[in-house]
């Protein structure tokens, strides 16, 4: 473990409560209010721990003033619910930028500091959005879309455009099903985590991007990708016991 990146970075894990919910993949806009239906009526019945594992907006560029103003009503029940609970928020695709929205009243972890590690009964657990290992075609694709002068000069083609650019990539996104199956998932997620016990020390590695909401088991590590809250409406609750962790799915039924 000595030469592990999770040593030599030399910081301290974040507490993986018991109760926690991991919720991904909501892509909350103002043609999918899901989540926030969910979430507006649980003021009385909050986790003690809400980890929001990207894209949870389908749409929200933190340089993007247009992309911001539709998607308000869920950005301040968010906030609202920070007050009470502590809220992390890993950035996905669709959602980054977010300190320029959220300033400190939420934890965000964007795309270069994911890995999330957090620790719970003695085990690691990694925690990361899911769009990693794509490709260099990729990487500098998410470079690009995060680029804060890019963001800008979009937003105010935008705005002389009224608005035909968010309006173009909200129809783009509708198109998209958020209900589907990967071939050979397994044999995927078994490579990936290959790769990635040469790059960090882990006992758990929890992502979401890809909703297909399954769970594997390979040797001494253990796999979960998350359901698509778009397409089933459920979360995972954090369940922790002297066997070790476990991740439960739950329907966020309003």
């Amino acid at each position: 473990m000595s030469h592990k990146k999770l040593l030599t970075s030399n910081f301290q894990l974040l507490t993986l409560k018991d109760g926690a919910w991991l919720i991904a993949d909501a892509h909350y806009a103002h043609y999918n209010t899901a989540l926030y239906d969910f979430l507006s009526c649980k003021d009385e019945d909050l986790p003690p721990q809400l980890i929001l594992m990207g894209d949870i907006f389908d749409l929200l560029f933190g340089n993007a003033p247009n992309s911001i103003e539709p998607n308000l009503k869920m950005v301040d029940l968010l906030k609202s619910i920070a007050k009470k609970v502590e809220v992390i928020y890993l950035e996905g695709n669709h959602d980054f930028g977010l300190k320029t929205i959220f300033g400190d009243s939420i934890k965000i972890v964007p795309r270069t500091k994911q890995p999330l590690f957090m620790s719970a009964n003695s085990k690691v657990v990694a925690l990361h959005h899911g769009d990693m290992m794509q490709g260099i075609g990729y990487e500098i694709y998410t470079a690009l879309i995060r680029n804060r002068w890019i963001d800008r000069v979009l937003n105010t083609i935008d705005s002389l455009r009224d608005g035909k650019i968010i309006d173009w990539l909200e129809r783009y996104n509708r198109q998209k099903k958020p209900c589907y199956s990967i071939d050979s998932f397994e044999n995927i997620v078994s490579q990936r985590l290959d790769i990635l016990e040469q790059k960090f020390e882990f006992d758990y590695w929890v992502e979401g991007h890809f909703h297909q909401n399954v769970q594997y088991n390979f040797n001494e590590k253990k796999y979960c990708n998350l359901p698509a809250f778009a397409c089933c409406q459920s979360y995972i609750v954090v369940k922790l016991s002297e066997s070790g962790i476990n991740f439960i799915e739950k329907k966020g039924s309003p």
